[in-house]
């Protein structure tokens, strides 16, 4: 075994055809041993273009290794076959790193956010909020990202991995709608406050909020999979996700930036609707107080819900990846901070929990000194 770059490893063919001088068409199938390392193998030929060069080729392109024709057949611990519909020199390249490393920051961050959003949801299920109040986008929000983790968290690429990868993308797509849907929330929420309006109940109807928040990633993932039905299963990286071939990840990455981007415009227009109301208003008010509540919780929710999504495109070195992983992996517990321990009657509501909790544990203990 041969190190071709600091990232690459090159892998001499263990068995194969004893010769490659065939006349004619054939399928040509390698067994690969592979090396300790854990991480992505690609079965590839050295493609050398030199005889046809183009103008707008690079001088990358023109010499390189390529996949066209070759794919993994299959692959164990010990060994990888890769097949290939052409002669040329073959080789197995394997892209290795951190990713044990990563792996293990990914599963513990996971762990500690699914905590959180369970913590979240229960606190929107069991809190007396205040009429006026709808927490039916945030508790949505929280249930669609929080399933979406634990699926990526368990990922089993042996069960039904096509119907996995297929939930997985309704998640997604779904957690995405209810941040939407949580951004339209506090828009209305501001416009009646610059009108001066009495709030009955801010935001949307709530048939309307599941009409959208569900309806649409059922939309988009029918017509995903009735455009290509091979795009869900096991990828090349290993897991259950959306296949890259025929541009099939832009049923996932064409919802994510059109959300972002409106996201993004709500935001400019909630604080552009805010500017006049803060100058008006009198520093003492409730009003005011309310507001800049307000303020905080949409500065809050953009930079959790939109930037570290961002981040997500900027996986080219390590310092990228594990911040990635640690800010994505901490959405629950940024909901929870913000939505939950900075709101004071949910504050009290948990002061009375404990209070009930441990007046019900000293009411037992003393029973039980009388009966002895």
């Amino acid at each position: 075994m041969t190190r071709c770059s600091s990232n690459i490893h090159m892998l001499h063919v263990i068995f194969m055809t004893k010769t490659f001088f065939i006349a004619f068409y054939c399928l040509i199938c390698m067994t690969l041993q592979k090396p300790p390392e854990s991480g992505l193998a690609t079965c590839v030929f050295w493609e050398d273009k030199r005889t046809n060069i183009t103008e707008n080729e690079k001088p990358g392109d023109i010499i390189h290794w390529s996949e066209e024709g070759c794919w993994l057949s299959y692959s164990d611990e010990n060994h990888t076959v890769c097949s290939c519909s052409h002669l040329s020199t073959f080789a197995l390249i394997m892209q290795i790193g951190e990713s044990t490393f990563l792996e293990w920051l990914n599963r513990v961050c996971v762990a500690v956010g699914l905590f959180f959003f369970a913590l979240a949801i229960l606190t929107f299920l069991l809190c007396s909020w205040n009429p006026k109040i709808n927490n039916t986008a945030r508790l949505h929000l929280c249930l669609t990202l929080g399933l979406s983790h634990l699926l990526l968290l368990w990922n089993d690429k042996f069960v039904a991995c096509t119907v996995m990868a297929g939930i997985l993308h309704f998640l997604v797509v779904a957690s995405f709608m209810w941040m939407l849907l949580e951004a339209v929330q506090l828009y209305l929420l501001v416009q009646r406050l610059t009108k001066v309006q009495v709030i009955q109940k801010d935001g949307l109807p709530w048939p309307l909020l599941y009409l959208i928040g569900y309806g649409v990633p059922v939309v988009i993932i029918c017509v995903s999979a009735l455009l290509y039905s091979d795009g869900y299963g096991l990828t090349e990286a290993g897991a259950c996700w959306l296949s890259q071939k025929r541009s099939f990840n832009w049923a996932l990455t064409g919802p994510v930036i059109a959300v972002l981007v409106l996201n993004f415009i709500l935001f400019i227009a909630t604080l552009w609707s805010l500017r006049q109301t803060l100058a008006n208003m009198k520093s003492g008010a409730s009003q005011s107080q309310d507001t800049k509540v307000i303020i905080f919780k949409i500065v809050a929710q953009f930079v959790i819900l939109g930037c570290t999504w961002i981040l997500g495109l900027y996986q080219t070195n390590i310092f990228f990846q594990v911040l990635f992983i640690v800010l994505n992996s901490q959405q629950g517990t940024f909901l929870y901070v913000v939505h939950c321990l900075l709101n004071k009657e949910v504050r009290e509501e948990y002061i009375r929990w404990l209070s009930s909790s441990a007046f019900k544990k000293r009411g037992a203990s003393e029973v039980s000194l009388i009966g002895v």
